[in-house]
């Protein structure tokens, strides 16, 4: 009588002469330390870690030869998080501290940002105000509400995109 069997045991057969390639395995690690530095990062900001404990990650990367690539992946999720619209204090403190980039440079940078920024969204303001007027609906009352609108969601994500890049040449430089 025939063995029936399960369908784990049929992938199992089937895959166990398979293994992964050195690039294959090497970018797995590689992704793996990312997504691990930016999870400090994040427990960083949410006040769950200290800079201390990133320190000693850091430390850790150093002692396994790792240590230029952590700093790159740290340096890119630090100016992620970056946005105009809050208060970007902690953070900057936190680049000067792990990586030694002026907090000044960085503040000029980011009030280059929300000049842009701000900029943008008040001539968004305003045609909405245009284009209710032109529908007949003005007054001191009538207040256009840029945040509402889906052309405002995506150019804020553009801006949030071009000012971390942005910060981020600063942070490399």
């Amino acid at each position: 009588m025939a063995e029936i069997k399960s369908t784990i045991d049929l992938i199992m057969e089937r895959t166990k002469d398979l293994s992964a390639s050195p690039q294959e395995r090497e970018a797995w690690h590689r992704q793996e330390r990312e997504k691990r530095i930016r999870g400090l990062v994040q427990r960083l900001l949410d006040n769950s870690l200290t800079i201390d404990g990133v320190r000693d990650e850091l430390d850790k990367e150093r002692k396994s030869g790792h240590v230029a690539e952590a700093m790159g992946h740290l340096k890119n999720a630090l100016a992620l998080h970056v946005d105009p619209e809050s208060d970007n204090e902690r953070l900057f403190r936190i680049v000067t501290e792990l990586v030694g980039t002026p907090g000044e440079r960085l503040q000029d940078t980011l009030r280059s940002c929300q000049a842009e920024y701000f900029a943008r969204k008040t001539a968004l303001a305003e045609r909405q105000r245009e284009g209710l007027e032109s529908q007949g609906i003005a007054g001191s009352a009538v207040l256009p509400n840029p945040e509402a609108d889906p052309q405002w969601k995506a150019l804020r994500e553009q801006m949030q995109a071009a000012c971390s890049k942005r910060l981020l040449e600063v942070i490399n430089s």
